[in-house]
């Protein structure tokens, strides 16, 4: 061969071997650090429609996806779950902690939907949403929070309310009286009724949003309604220029935003499909949206493939919701479901008892993450990892301590027909008919909840009997799913959830207390002992502020009361399972209280979806990161 002819093919391999390390080397740097998509626009499907945009009176989660992305707060969470200055530059507390002064950012603008400037805002905007909350002719889901803490505020609500038939009306209190002011326009002061450690966590909630005085007069009772983007004014990130209900939602970067600079998607926009939930993924892979939720009962096919593989990744575990299992004690449901029967049984504890430790958590969680399911299960309400006393886990103390190192140790099947055997008897002698009738509806959009609800009717009717239990599953659409279920009480047994408003265990205890529209056992006769005695043990906790480790012990205990007694059944996380999407979650706001885990600010979109691979090294890094962080603060 020619010597040079071979010098050559030798050079010419050796370049190829380059090229092809050259290559290697690329998609490597590619895994670990996906670049940003050129054009930052966030597509999204959605199937459950919002019933208002009045962010004063709703407290509806998925309400507050889209709301807290069109209004800020005093304080948010970056990406690292430390609270940072928003509508608030600085703020302060008094020496004995009951009175809060904030120091409000000069310029920041009201805006219309089409971004044209208002007026400022100022502490005034603060204290006429806190008037028109505490109206209780305003029906207020964030009215509790303000009048259990700010002085006067229980007894000017106490004072707007209708009196009921053959009461009296509390007496009238002025304003005046409450401890939310306005010393200059921005400066703004709350004064609490005792020392609230965690009052900074509280302020990054609905309940302390700001409105426009003048607008709000201006459209008076069309503030808010969900008919289009002109019934609000805008103060955060994003502007809502379109809103079509259950056709489109556009979110657009606000020009005028104070922090413009850490807004990086420019425009979210929202499609309605009713079928969003199924029909995602198909999309995703065409390139028609950003993001897919991944069923379980597709997501070993993703795993398994060398190509979607790479477009999938976990989702990333929180402490921000809490799942559960109710017991409605004041039923609503149709007449064919027999709800005089089931109103006669559920008093019954024998017969909750049945529930509870026959049933099989961890077979149910399955249906949600087969990888990973007895890692989502907890035994408490209040989620795992969510407070810290003394450098333990709060649902590893007191009262719970017990509870919690059950772990699936709940599911005994022998003291299930214990107490089966137990409801029987007394459950005859009260009159009551069996096979008894389980009304258990869902929502057809969530993915894996048709197939939980599966699972709880075979497994429970196998183990319990079929002469004891009929269990009647039915879906229902996402699009006012909380109003026609949950909330009317058309429900006899449901999955569902409660989301911290702030760093305190009192947070987990509100789905239970007077008028709330959980599982109604303040409307229940039937409860009154047990009734009495939790609210009780709520009362005795709450009037603890001035010591956290007692505080916590009495909340254990309060807690403990709900699990012995099978008020409702505990489940577990949300989190689990997978997610196809070109967001980077550790752009994300994180914090498992508040309502800035909603946010989009700070959000960044990439090029390319991010693998599982690249999950966890971003995972990696960011717990890295943190762990620097909280050590130099």
């Amino acid at each position: 061969m020619n010597s040079s002819l071979e010098l050559h093919k030798k050079e010419e391999r050796l370049m190829k071997k380059f090229i092809a390390l050259l290559l290697t080397l690329l998609l490597a740097l590619s895994a670990a650090a996906p670049a940003l998509a050129e054009k930052q626009t966030y597509r999204s499907l959605y199937s459950g429609e919002v019933t208002t945009l009045n962010y004063l009176t709703t407290t509806t989660t998925s309400e507050f996806g889209l709301l807290s992305n069109l209004i800020d707060t005093l304080v948010e969470s970056d990406r690292y779950g430390q609270l940072q200055p928003c509508l608030a530059e600085s703020w302060k507390a008094s020496a004995d902690g009951l009175t809060w002064t904030f120091c409000l950012r000069h310029g920041v603008q009201w805006v219309d939907a089409q971004g044209n400037a208002v007026a400022e805002v100022t502490a005034h905007d603060f204290v006429t949403a806190a008037e028109y909350i505490l109206n209780a002719q305003h029906a207020s889901g964030s009215a509790k929070t303000l009048y259990k803490i700010i002085v006067g505020a229980k007894e000017y609500y106490d004072g707007t309310a209708t009196p009921k038939e053959g009461e009296q009306p509390a007496p009238k209190t002025e304003w005046d009286t409450v401890g939310v002011k306005a010393l200059n326009d921005y400066t703004l002061q709350y004064t609490l009724k005792n020392p609230v450690a965690y009052f900074l966590s509280m302020v990054d909630n609905q309940a302390f949003m700001p409105v426009y005085g003048p607008f709000l007069t201006e459209k008076g009772e069309q503030f808010g309604l969900a008919t289009g983007n002109d019934t609000l004014l805008y103060c955060g990130a994003y502007t809502l220029t379109e809103f079509k209900p259950q056709e489109t939602r556009v979110l657009t970067k606000n020009s005028a935003y104070w922090d413009l600079e850490h807004v990086t998607i420019d425009q979210i926009v929202y499609r309605y499909n009713k079928e969003a939930s199924t029909i995602s993924a198909d999309l995703y892979l065409k390139g028609e949206v950003d993001s897919a939720s991944i069923s379980a009962e597709i997501a070993s096919q993703w795993l398994d493939d060398p190509v979607k593989s790479e477009y999938i990744r976990p989702d990333r575990p929180t402490s921000c919701y809490s799942y559960f299992f109710s017991f409605n004690y004041a039923p609503q449901f149709a007449a064919e479901y027999e709800p005089e029967n089931w109103a006669k049984a559920v008093v019954n504890e024998n017969f909750r008892k049945s529930f509870y430790y026959g049933l099989d958590r961890l077979k149910v969680k399955t249906a949600a993450d087969a990888d990973n399911a007895e890692a989502l299960l907890f035994n408490s309400i209040t989620p795992t990892d969510f407070l810290i006393i003394n450098g333990e886990d709060y649902v590893k103390t007191g009262a719970l301590k017990a509870i919690t190192e059950l772990g699936v140790g709940t599911y005994q099947t022998d003291k299930a027909i214990e107490y089966r055997d137990k409801a029987i008897e007394e459950l005859t002698a009260a009159g009551v008919t069996f096979p008894i009738k389980v009304f258990m509806p869902y929502n057809a959009s969530v993915n894996g909840w048709a197939d939980e609800c599966q699972i709880i009717e075979q497994q429970l009717e196998e183990l319990l009997g079929k002469d004891y239990i009929d269990i009647i599953i039915e879906a229902y659409p996402s699009s006012g799913f909380l109003g026609s279920t949950r909330r009317s009480g058309n429900y006899a047994f449901m999955k569902c959830n409660w989301g911290p408003d702030y760093d305190d265990p009192e947070t987990f205890s509100e789905p239970f207390a007077a008028g709330n529209n959980y599982n109604f056992i303040d409307k229940c006769e039937g409860m009154n002992e047990v009734r009495t005695e939790l609210y009780s043990l709520f009362d005795q906790a709450t009037a603890i502020y001035d010591d956290l480790t007692a505080r916590y012990a009495a909340f254990a205990q309060a807690e403990a009361f709900i699990v012995d007694h099978a008020i409702v059944i505990p489940y577990g996380f949300s989190t689990g399972g997978y997610t196809a999407s070109r967001i980077d979650p550790f752009t994300l706001p994180y914090t498992a209280t508040g309502i800035s885990k909603e946010r989009f600010k700070g959000a960044v979109l990439l090029d390319q979806p991010m693998s599982t691979d690249q999950y966890y090294d971003a995972y990696d890094q960011w717990l890295s990161d943190l762990e620097a962080l909280t050590a130099n603060p």
